[in-house]
């Protein structure tokens, strides 16, 4: 069986602590309790610290655990981040320390582990063998070797999101865009400047976070600013309101608060637009979303920009549904700065 991180934990003699506090750690520590992998102490950034307990844990800092532990200590990194400083923190930790990122999955799913590759390693390839460009290709394998691994070092290729607009649908002429998962307007944003569509349709189904796109959108004509979920059904679905990044229709955390929101599907989005872009970053609902927009989607043969990382099966699953619907597109994989690999996005480029 191909070995990853997790086995190497296993057979660990070194103190194993865990740096974060938040649903990702009570993930991670589910998962070593499952494996038998004991954690000594749990830290958390300065100004996280306070006196609390997180699972039994008494949270400590940085300082206090290397104290007590040394440098040859290894770090399991718990958090998400696009924060520059503290992005630059972890790397300070990687240099000094055995720093491990697992990346486990936010919405389900199988954990990416060594038994999970050997049962799609013919999968994988196939997939793999989509990329056409060089650099496309070299992401994927870094997406595969960071889930073995958990190593920082396969981090580093990154660029802005309106970047990859701009290089890979710059010159074409963009009429009607969707923005699924719009958040506060900040893509939309980035898909304007880069892009400058006639009309933006940016959705986003959690009503405070709603509340700032509505106020985004009154300050930029062209963007109309919808209160739904993007779906494979049109109605009403059970959404997790945590007002934040991580509220979806499952799994968004213990801070989430059920809400019952409007659906839509892309079919019926727009019937009268012809659609050229459409962005999915809808926490862990993508494969359904696509699934309901099947038919606009082969009608218009629009540009796709498709958030690959909230399951594990989306490398592989997404990968595949959109070459299904849109053979003749070209493919790529652009990644945003953050840690761990999320961000990690599919575009389907019109050739």
């Amino acid at each position: 069986m191909t070995e990853c991180f997790w086995d190497g934990l296993k057979g660990e003699t070194r103190p194993i602590v865990l740096y974060g506090t938040g649903n990702g750690a009570d993930k991670i520590l589910d998962i070593l309790a499952g494996f038998g992998i004991p954690v000594r102490a749990v830290f958390a950034s300065d100004g996280f610290v306070r006196n609390r307990t997180f699972r039994g844990f008494q949270v400590r800092s940085y300082e206090e655990v290397r104290a007590e532990f040394g440098d040859d200590m290894v770090i399991l990194l718990a958090f998400g981040t696009n924060r520059p400083e503290v992005m630059e923190r972890i790397r300070e930790l990687d240099a000094r320390h055995t720093l491990l990122i697992p990346e486990v999955p936010l919405f389900g799913g199988d954990l990416f582990d060594g038994a999970y590759y050997d049962r799609n390693k013919e999968r994988i390839g196939e997939v793999r063998s989509l990329f056409r460009e060089e650099r496309s290709a070299a992401l994927f394998d870094a997406a595969v070797a960071f889930r073995l691994t958990g190593r920082l070092s396969f981090l580093s290729d990154t660029e802005t999101f309106a970047a990859s607009c701009a290089s890979l649908l710059g010159g074409q002429k963009i009429g009607t865009a969707v923005d699924g998962g719009a958040f506060r307007g900040d893509t939309a944003e980035e898909i304007r400047s880069a892009l400058d569509p006639e009309k933006i349709l940016a959705l986003e189904p959690d009503p405070k976070t709603f509340e700032k796109l509505r106020l985004y959108a009154l300050d930029h004509p062209g963007t109309e600013a919808v209160n739904a979920a993007l779906w494979d059904g049109d109605g009403e679905i059970s959404f997790l309101s945590g007002g934040s990044r991580g509220s979806g229709t499952e799994g968004a955390g213990r801070r989430s608060s059920p809400k019952t929101v409007r659906a839509l599907t892309l079919d019926s989005l727009a019937p009268g637009d012809r659609i050229d872009f459409i962005k999915l970053d809808v926490e862990g609902a993508e494969l359904r979303t696509l699934r309901g927009g099947r038919k606009v989607i082969e009608r218009d043969r629009p540009n796709l920009a498709v958030s690959l990382y909230h399951r594990t099966e989306d490398l592989l699953a997404l990968t595949e549904e959109v070459h299904s619907y849109l053979p003749g597109h070209r493919l790529y994989l652009r990644r945003v700065p953050c840690v761990p690999m999320w961000d990690l996005t599919l575009w389907a480029v019109r050739a």
